[in-house]
């Protein structure tokens, strides 16, 4: 895992070269905000890097990166790899490995770049009235997994049953059919991603509304909901052998993170559901395995 960290860490530090060059605001958010202030680095049992930024700057960002990262960093939007879809950006390290596992084995086809990232997450403008938020909220999270399933729907093809903690069997019948029914129709992720896009950034000419999110992550409003403020007062803390951004009234935030009790460790899952890492071969070798 430490090598794993050597690499993101790297990343890190070329993402700060680019943001410091064109002045960008950005800023650790999540397990990476919560490793700064109780760790002053990594959670121990952390497998990524989490950056924020307000839309405007990770547009910005989104400009100059394909002609500033250079090669083994590449900048992944949809706009620079498609297939990926993710909403938000990761920068890679094209000579090394992190697959996301459910990827690897439900989209047999995808050959966009799976080196090790670091994600970084632009966060939208979240309307301060409560009846069109929650019409946002239910617009977008329909949208996110309605082109998600026909994301995976291209590829899935699998008969095998899995078996969960308890030792039963599942066959799942209903992503078998949505296969071939995707591919009877045709269906494309592509329209469903752009409204989804759409969707999440509708209200963006607003900016003097009291909390952005980060929509485009399948999490409750709670979870994924800053304060607007707290993006202008920012500060630099250790991060292992680095500095990185964090919000000065970093408390509120993570209180809505994790709750009171944060800075007590819990070891938890990643929330990426497992990952192939690897830092001495490219993903390509993986995908080429996997045919």
């Amino acid at each position: 895992m430490k090598e794993v960290w050597a690499v993101e860490l790297d990343l890190l530090k070329e993402f700060k070269r680019v943001c410091n060059k064109y002045d960008l605001k950005y800023c650790a958010d999540g397990g990476t905000l919560l490793g700064a202030i109780r760790h002053q680095g990594f959670i121990p049992w952390d497998d990524d890097l989490d950056i924020a930024m307000l839309r405007k700057d990770f547009e910005k960002l989104n400009e100059v990166a394909p002609a500033e990262f250079k090669k083994p960093y590449f900048w992944q939007t949809e706009e620079t790899d498609k297939g990926s879809a993710r909403g938000h950006a990761q920068l890679r390290n094209s000579d090394t490995t992190g697959i996301i596992k459910n990827e690897y084995e439900h989209q047999r086809n995808n050959n966009f770049n799976q080196g090790i990232f670091i994600d970084i997450f632009p966060f939208d403008t979240v309307i301060d009235s409560e009846e069109k938020l929650a019409e946002q909220d239910l617009k977008r999270m329909k949208l996110l997994t309605k082109y998600r399933e026909t994301l995976d729907s291209d590829d899935f093809f699998c008969f095998k049953p899995w078996i969960d903690e308890s030792g039963k069997r599942h066959f799942n019948l209903k992503k078998v059919l949505r296969h071939f029914k995707h591919k009877l129709l045709k269906d494309s992720y592509v329209p469903i991603y752009n409204q989804f896009i759409n969707e999440i950034t509708k209200y963006d000419t607003i900016d003097d509304s009291k909390y952005v999110a980060d929509l485009c992550m399948p999490l409750s409003l709670n979870r994924i909901r800053r304060f607007r403020s707290d993006f202008d007062n920012l500060k630099e803390v250790d991060f292992e052998f680095l500095k990185i951004p964090v919000f000065v009234n970093y408390d509120r935030n993570l209180r809505m993170l994790y709750g009171n009790d944060y800075m007590k460790p819990v070891n938890t899952n990643s929330e990426h559901g497992g990952l192939i890492l690897d830092t001495d071969k490219s993903y390509k070798w993986y995908l080429e395995k996997r045919r």
